[in-house]
């Protein structure tokens, strides 16, 4: 199909140079026939006259009939010259019209001829005004017929182009909205194009098992975390009942509450897992009218505490807005984010917060960021070995705002950090 297209342009460019190269051809050669039949014309008028003037050379007058011929003339003249007189030729030459007020041009044959032993000059002519406007209404025909012929070639070339590359273009369109986490099949539109089919049937097949290769993975994570929900809570409940021992050491006590903050981790990890897990298989499909304001100032409250522990100063300002969307995705959205933002502060640092016209702005202050700030979002991307972070919880936000429409964006500006929540 490619090539047919570059057949088609390249057609189009050939008839192109061919038409513009056969113009001015076309033209010069035109006109050099209608020269020489001027120039014929020409010559039989002077051999009429001459033939004519032969059968009159008995006039004892003739000289002063000739000079009168002369004078009467419009497009033929004969004037006694001396010796030397020039030879045949042929010219070209513009006259001035005083009844037109214009220069036409004319074709003229100088002959010079013997009449009763005198030398004469006899110059005949004849206009090329009408040859010239038959050369331009000719140039003018032409000059139509390339712009109607490029213009009809180049319609012609859009047209099959964009009926041949309609398949194409389809299946370029749902590769482009192809989501390996959906379940929406690629559709396979049949064609009359052996290579557009090839190239559908390559593309679902890719499709498919890139989309099975990823539910397997997928299925595995959710089976792997439930089936860690178990073991992780006996594993708690009996460094619990150690703790509780009468006859725990102080050096056991201290190893067992290393164990215990482990485990808190692999359950927050566990815990994040299969919440990606059921963002992925869309299962908070409930929506309802939320007051954002209203969720945010609780879940301040709730940060507020360990903000204080830090002598970090919190700075809320909002307007009401409402949304409709699952709450707990916005409860769970918000929470990392202002969580984030106080677990990466600095100790007496500052903690500002605005809502208005549906953008969320949280920014805190802190040291600017050791890894690429373009892996903010991706999944257990941290800075550091921080316990209590297990990587997941940016990566949450960010599939949060992808299924809900959102729209999220990170910044580090005048050393704050800056994050940018679009609720629409």
């Amino acid at each position: 199909m490619r090539l047919l297209q570059l057949s088609l342009r390249s057609l189009l460019i050939y008839s192109l140079i061919v038409v513009l190269i056969s113009i001015p051809l076309s033209l010069y050669f035109i006109h050099a026939i209608l020269k020489e039949e001027v120039d014929e014309s020409l010559q039989l008028h002077t051999e009429q006259f001459l033939n004519h003037i032969k059968g009159f050379e008995y006039l004892d007058d003739l000289d002063t009939d000739l000079i009168v011929f002369d004078k009467l003339s419009y497009n033929m003249s004969i004037r006694q010259v001396q010796e030397g007189y020039p030879d045949k030729a042929y010219q070209t030459i513009e006259v001035y019209d005083s009844i037109e007020q214009e220069i036409h041009p004319f074709r003229q044959l100088s002959t010079p001829v013997d009449i009763k032993n005198k030398h004469y000059l006899l110059t005949v002519q004849i206009s090329l005004f009408d040859t010239e406007d038959l050369l331009f209404a000719i140039g003018s025909v032409q000059v139509i017929s390339i712009i109607l012929l490029v213009t009809g070639l180049g319609f012609i070339n859009r047209s099959l182009s964009k009926r041949l590359w309609k398949p194409f273009y389809k299946t370029l369109d749902q590769l482009k909205a192809f989501q390996v986490d959906r379940n929406e099949p690629f559709e396979i539109v049949e064609t009359k194009i052996t290579e557009f089919d090839d190239l559908n049937h390559t593309v679902k097949q890719l499709t498919d098992r890139n989309r099975s290769v990823y539910m397997q993975q997928k299925e595995f994570i959710e089976n792997a975390s439930h089936e860690l929900q178990t073991p992780i809570a006996i594993f708690q409940s009996k460094l619990d009942n150690l703790m509780q021992s009468a006859t725990l050491q102080a050096a056991d006590a201290s190893t067992l509450s290393e164990l215990e903050q482990t485990a808190q981790r692999m359950a927050r990890l566990n815990k994040n897992l299969l919440l990606l897990s059921k963002i992925d298989n869309d299962q908070f499909r409930n929506t309802e009218t939320i007051d954002v304001a209203k969720v945010l100032h609780g879940i301040v409250e709730n940060v507020k505490h360990v903000a204080d522990a830090e002598n970090i100063s919190i700075s809320l300002r909002s307007e009401p807005i409402t949304i409709e969307a699952n709450k707990t995705l916005i409860e769970i959205l918000l929470t990392n984010l202002l969580h984030n933002a106080v677990r990466h502060n600095q100790p007496g640092g500052s903690l500002m917060i605005e809502l208005r016209n549906s953008k969320l702005v949280i920014s805190n202050s802190g040291a600017p960021l050791k890894m690429d700030p373009e892996k903010i979002f991706e999944r257990f991307s941290k800075e550091g070995a921080t316990e209590n972070n297990t990587g997941l919880g940016l990566a949450i936000v960010k599939k949060i705002c992808t299924t809900s429409g959102y729209q999220i964006d990170y910044q580090y500006n005048n050393e704050l950090h800056v994050f940018t929540l679009l609720l629409h």
